[in-house]
């Protein structure tokens, strides 16, 4: 996912928006926004990280009740657990606000495509319906969830790694699966509960990418033994032995690959992985070795190289947009070394080429 472009009020970028200027997003902002989604979508769930977002999540709610669509909001509740819940109660457009951000998921529970955010960017505010939408409150889906996680993988005790999250209500949410207080093993959680890192005092550090390839080789149940996976992944994961990859563009999902589960959860992925961690340096033994490195650049025509994938003899070189004025460089190689090496060539190139 990239920098996407501006409207009125809003920057676009990895599935959501905020105000172009950084600042607070007004209430006349979020009218604005919840009009221009009401001609898009036809149901929608909301929900917030804390209380200090209602104003925001209320703005949107009266906005898009308005124009006669119905919106379920839940006032204060994790992200992972909200996503959860989009598809238990049919919502084709999941609204989260954290930090005075807004990110977008679907009816599967996965953020929103470049396509999609772009269609948002450039649509038109949506006329005031004759009859209001309804607005409905429903609790935290976060028991639903843990139980969920808990019933599908059986897990009924707490599983020994160490926490490391930002976010407080992420942080205690894994705790409901892992004990917290073990140094040998310990997962690394963004704010927003999306990705994760490991780090193990046996097998050293474990980048997102490849505790995806290692649940892709422990729980792979097809006959055929296919995975789906981004194509903006790692090549290497194409060589996994006892694995069959195909590729997918988020912008244009197959029903296969919305059926994967760890896509979109991290915390069902690591729980998996954790209960079978005797197995795991097996495992990661097997895997291809993979590195990346990856540098922004200022750009006066970012969209000019922006999208690009550059196959070299040492790696491969994605190109994407990452700001207004900015493209950002994704260098994968076998070695860190060689990933770094070619972030700095084509940086070079790059820049005397706008």
């Amino acid at each position: 996912m990239n920098y996407i472009g501006e409207n009125n009020y809003f920057s676009f970028r990895d599935g959501g928006c905020e105000e172009k200027n950084g600042r607070e997003i007004s209430a006349e902002q979020a009218i604005f926004l919840g009009k221009i989604l009401s001609g898009i979508f036809s149901r929608f769930s909301i929900g917030c990280s804390g209380f200090e977002n209602l104003p925001l999540i209320y703005s949107l709610s009266s906005s898009i009740s308005e124009c006669g669509k119905d919106v379920y909001i839940c006032e204060n509740t994790d992200f992972p657990s909200f996503r959860f819940g989009c598809p238990l109660i049919s919502s084709d457009c999941g609204i989260y606000a954290r930090n005075n951000k807004i990110t977008f998921c679907d009816r599967n529970g996965f953020i929103f495509s470049d396509i999609r955010l772009t269609e948002i960017m450039n649509g038109r505010p949506a006329k005031k319906s004759v009859k209001y939408g309804r607005i409905s409150s429903f609790t935290s889906f976060r028991d639903i969830y843990i139980n969920n996680i808990a019933d599908t993988l059986n897990v009924s005790t707490a599983i020994p790694a160490g926490i490391s999250c930002g976010d407080r209500s992420v942080r205690s949410l894994w705790l409901e699966f892992f004990t917290g207080d073990d140094d040998d093993f310990v997962f690394q959680i963004s704010d927003d509960g999306n990705r994760v890192n490991a780090y193990s005092t046996e097998y050293g550090f474990i980048p997102y990418e490849k505790l995806m390839l290692c649940f892709c080789v422990l729980n792979n149940k097809n006959s055929d033994n296919t995975v789906y996976l981004p194509w903006d992944m790692h090549y290497s994961a194409d060589y996994a032995e006892n694995i069959n990859v195909k590729r997918f563009d988020y912008n244009d999902m197959p029903p296969q690959a919305v059926k994967q589960r760890f896509l979109k959860d991290s915390l069902y992925m690591c729980t998996h992985i954790a209960e079978n961690r005797y197995l795991l340096g097996s495992i990661i033994k097997k895997l291809p070795s993979f590195a990346s490195a990856r540098r922004d650049i200022v750009s006066d025509f970012p969209e000019k190289n922006a999208g690009r994938t550059i196959e070299s003899e040492n790696g491969r070189i994605i190109v994407g947009r990452s700001g207004k004025n900015r493209i950002s460089l994704t260098a994968q190689a076998y070695s860190s070394e060689t990933a770094a090496e070619l972030c700095a060539e084509w940086s070079e190139k790059l820049m005397h080429n706008n």
